[in-house]
């Protein structure tokens, strides 16, 4: 009778320690649950710098961000699209709109975080006056950044462009042609190289930087602040209002992020939050 109290004692003991191991294996596993992540994808400075600025402040509560640097502009949407990464911050809304109209995308917009002072720089003249009638301007190729461009060039009245239905402007809806323009266009991070080869060129502050070029300094005309094309935190439809990509608005919306932007040489990134 002892024996087998014994040997009941024995299996209940096992049986508890047993437990007791699941126990903290769950534990473990809820510690390792508390670190939530987060991947961003960008493309260059400054919109890497923003998400590293928010990376270290997010970094405080616990959550861990990975920026995930991509070589393209079309890139980090497809990743989003395909639920690679959870946000990304690499573009305008008329872009990110132009992609989900192509690619059946289901890409929102989050926050609008900055204005990349768009500007027309030309090699040689000091002001727009200067500037002569029958030149070739380079400009981006994409539908969204073509309409960012005749935009530009009509606000200044260098060009007059027709009533249109829809929202983006094309080449064929320049109606003055008293300067006589001709335009280039190549994709939007080949516009720096295009400098020496064309009269002028129509670029973001970014590009203009790696020809030493600011939007306050060289650029002979730029954007007004009241334009749709801030550079805008961008998510998915199922996931814009989850708790963590709404914590990441709120660091890319910092007094940190303010004043890093502020700090910017040339004017080239002005806080649009």
């Amino acid at each position: 009778m002892k024996k087998s109290l014994l040997v009941i004692m024995i299996a209940l003991v096992t049986f508890l320690v047993a437990c007791s191991g699941d126990d903290q294996t769950d534990n473990n596993a809820n510690e390792e649950n508390d670190v939530q992540t987060l991947r961003v994808a960008a493309v260059e400075s400054p919109m890497t710098d923003v998400v590293e600025i928010a990376k270290e402040l997010l970094a405080e509560d616990g959550i861990e961000v990975e920026v995930v640097e991509m070589g393209d502009y079309i890139q980090p949407n497809e990743a989003l699209k395909n639920k690679e990464i959870d946000a990304n911050f690499s573009q305008h809304v008329p872009f990110m709109q132009q992609f989900n109209e192509n690619a059946d995308g289901n890409l929102v917009d989050v926050q609008p975080i900055y204005f990349a002072n768009f500007g027309l720089y030309a090699d040689g003249y000091e002001s727009i006056d200067e500037l002569p009638d029958d030149i070739t301007i380079g400009i981006a190729n994409d539908p969204s950044n073509v309409d960012r461009s005749l935009r530009l060039l009509a606000s200044h009245g260098l060009i007059e462009l027709n009533e249109i239905d829809g929202e983006q402007y094309g080449l064929d809806d320049i109606i003055d042609e008293s300067h006589n323009f001709s335009f280039e266009q190549t994709e939007i991070a080949a516009l720096s190289r295009l400098y020496e080869d064309v009269d002028g060129v129509i670029m973001n502050p970014t590009h203009a930087s790696h020809l030493d070029l600011t939007p306050a300094d060289d650029a002979l005309i730029t954007e007004k602040e009241d334009n749709k094309f801030a550079i805008t935190l961008v998510a998915r439809e199922d996931n814009a209002d989850s708790e963590l990509i709404q914590q990441l608005r709120e660091a890319m919306t910092s007094e940190e992020v303010r004043e890093f932007l502020t700090g910017r040489e040339g004017e080239s990134a002005v806080p649009a939050f």
